[in-house]
């Protein structure tokens, strides 16, 4: 009887050896694969540093592209801000950047000159030539308030197209430009020239410095100054030219294209002692 019945075990114990291999075989193929995204991941979201985000950030940046590391805890610049940054420098500059007018024949038929920056309370800095010869002078503030103030020509200096303007009403200016140092710009530095472009408003142009040594032939003198690639477009002549802080580094000159006479040049006019009277701190100093 037993030995009729061991084939039959022996079936048996196969069909279970196969069962039990079968198992193992499915619970192999079935396992969780570490390298595929599943649930126990955790999800980027847009606030976490997600990789998306990053390399949006690299190719919208010129020049080589940043490390990961620093990149992933550092704040994002949006555009958005970039571009108030570039609007609230523009306001400021637009506070001491003036336009002026030769009213010999009365304000209806005032005669537009050029641009210049206000560099004390009652003084104007701008290029002699626009101003030389000039009897009727009256400079137009856009901002905080539009005004018109009556000035004079207080010094000239021919040799550096310098001249400087002093209210003749006995009022002030309500914003001073800030002097900055040409001597601590460095070539590539972004720099930004305002001034009346072509008697439309003031406009707020941005290039490079591209020398800081500059020289050029004018009615047989040699003048050394700044040199840009913003082009000077008649009536910008006069204005500041500014560093990203705001920052008067020199005086636009449209009869050098490209050519902007550095600010200590002119600190004999404004100042009687011109030593360490160039800041660095802010924008506009209010007054």
């Amino acid at each position: 009887m037993a030995k009729k019945s061991q084939p039959l075990l022996v079936i048996w114990v196969g069909m279970m050896i196969m069962v039990i291999i079968g198992i193992g075989i499915a619970a192999f193929f079935a396992r969780p694969d570490s390298k595929a995204p599943g649930q126990n991941q955790p999800s980027l979201s847009k606030g976490s540093g997600a990789p998306a985000k990053t390399y949006a950030a690299f190719f919208s940046r010129p020049g080589p592209i940043p490390s990961l590391g620093p990149m992933q805890n550092q704040a994002e610049v949006s555009p958005g801000a970039s571009a108030n940054t570039y609007s609230q420098l523009s306001d400021e500059v637009n506070k001491i950047t003036v336009s002026i007018y030769d009213v010999k024949n009365g304000l209806g038929q005032a005669q537009f000159l050029g641009s210049g920056v206000i560099v004390t309370g009652q003084e104007v800095l701008t290029n002699a030539h626009i101003v030389n010869n000039k009897t009727n002078l009256l400079v137009y503030v856009f901002a905080p308030q539009p005004v018109g103030v009556p000035v004079v020509l207080s010094r000239s200096d021919s040799v550096n197209d310098l001249a400087l303007l002093k209210i003749s009403d006995g009022s002030t200016f309500s914003a001073i430009g800030l002097l900055g140092n040409p001597e601590e710009a460095v070539v590539g530095d972004t720099v930004l020239a305002m001034g009346n472009a072509f008697g439309n408003g003031n406009l707020l142009m941005n290039g490079l410095l591209m020398d800081k040594n500059f020289k050029q032939p004018v009615k047989g003198q040699i003048r050394t100054g700044l040199r840009t690639n913003i082009s000077i477009s008649p009536g910008t002549c006069g204005g500041p030219l500014v560093n990203t802080k705001g920052e008067v580094l020199g005086i636009s000159n449209s009869e050098n294209d490209y050519f902007v006479t550095p600010i200590n040049k002119a600190l004999p006019l404004i100042y009687s002692n011109p030593k360490n009277k160039i800041a660095s701190i802010a924008s506009a100093q209010f007054v």
